[in-house]
C-alpha cells in the first residue's frame, strides 16, 4: 500500500480527459478522504500517454493540489491503469501438497508458477488473482482449510502492454513519485460501485472513460474477464457537436456547458433528423 508514516494513502488516476489524486488517511474507521487534486489531463490519448513532459506536468500539478489541501508529502502512488489495453488470461496450474492442511502459502506457491504465453511476451501482468481450486481432480470454492495430495488452482491475469506501462512508470517517476502498486481502472471501479452480492451473482460493469470505455466482468466474488476499446466519452460528445450542430471537434466544451444536462425531447429529435 502506499502509506506513509502518518497512516496516508495516495491513489493517482491518470485518464484521458482528468488526472485525479485521491489522499486519504487511514483511521480506526476505514478511510478517509483528506486531499483531493484535479488537472485537465495533458499528454493523453485513449487511456495512452503520448507526451512525456505534458503527461508529467499534471500529474505533478494534481498531486501538488491534494498535497497543499491535506498538509502531507505524497512519495508513492497508487496508480489507476486505463491504457495499455487490458486483456484477461487464465491459466490452470497444479502442484502436489504432500496430503497436509492447503495454506494460503500453498496458494502462493503454485502462482509462482505462473507464466505468460510467448505471443504476450510484450505485456506486463497487472493482476493475479486465484479464481477457482481443486483438490485432488475435486472443484471446491476455496481450498484453503482442506487436505489432500495435488493442489490445482485457476488463475486470472490481467496484463498491459510494457510499452504503455514502461511510459506511465517514467512519468510518475518524473513527478518525484514512486508507483507502489497497479490497478485496472475498470477493476477498482467495480470494486468501489458493486456490493458484494453482485459480485457474486455476476455483473458487467461498463466504465466508460475520456478516451477508452472499458469492461470488467465479476462471478463468485472475483474479476473474471476484463477488457476495452479505444473510444470514450469525448468520441461521442464529437459525434454529437458534428451531427447536431455541424460544429468542429473545438466547440466541444462549449456544447457541454449549453446543453450538457438537458433532457431531449421531440423537437430535438427533428432537429438531429
Amino acid at each position: 500500500m502506499a502509506k506513509t508514516r502518518n497512516g496516508v494513502i495516495a491513489a493517482l488516476d491518470i485518464g484521458t480527459s482528468k488526472v485525479v489524486c485521491f489522499v486519504a488517511r487511514v483511521d480506526g474507521q476505514g478511510l478517509r478522504v483528506v486531499g483531493i487534486g484535479h488537472q485537465p489531463a495533458q499528454g493523453m490519448r485513449s487511456g495512452n500517454i503520448v507526451d512525456m513532459e505534458a503527461a508529467t506536468r499534471a500529474i505533478s500539478s494534481a498531486v501538488s493540489t491534494a498535497e497543499e489541501m491535506c498538509g502531507e508529502h505524497v512519495r508513492e502512488v497508487i496508480v489507476g491503469v486505463s491504457g495499455g489495453s487490458a486483456a484477461s488470461h487464465n491459466q490452470s496450474l497444479d502442484v502436489a501438497i504432500g496430503h497436509h492442511e492447503i495454506g494460503e502459502r500453498d496458494v502462493r506457491r503454485v502462482q509462482q508458477h505462473i507464466h505468460l504465453p510467448a505471443e504476450t511476451a510484450d505485456r506486463d501482468i497487472i493482476h493475479s488473482e486465484a479464481i477457482g481450486f481443486s483438490v485432488d481432480g475435486t472443484p471446491v470454492r476455496d481450498a484453503r482449510g482442506m487436505f489432500g495430495e495435488r493442489l490445482g488452482v485457476e488463475v486470472h491475469l490481467v496484463t498491459a502492454a510494457s510499452g504503455s506501462m514502461r511510459n506511465l512508470q517514467v512519468c510518475v517517476r518524473r513527478a518525484h513519485l514512486e508507483i507502489a502498486d497497479r490497478v485496472v481502472a475498470a477493476h477498482a471501479a467495480g470494486l468501489s460501485s458493486l456490493v458484494s452480492d453482485e459480485r457474486d451473482l455476476g455483473v458487467t460493469l461498463i466504465d466508460m472513460g475520456g478516451g477508452t470505455t472499458s469492461i470488467a466482468v465479476f462471478y463468485e466474488g472475483h474479476l473474471v474477464h476484463v477488457d476495452s476499446i479505444p473510444v470514450g466519452g469525448e468520441h461521442v460528445r464529437e459525434v454529437i457537436v458534428v451531427v447536431s450542430c455541424g460544429s468542429a471537434a473545438s466547440h466541444n466544451q462549449s456544447l457541454d456547458v449549453a446543453i450538457g444536462h438537458h433532457e431531449i425531447g421531440e423537437r430535438d429529435v427533428r432537429r438531429v433528423q
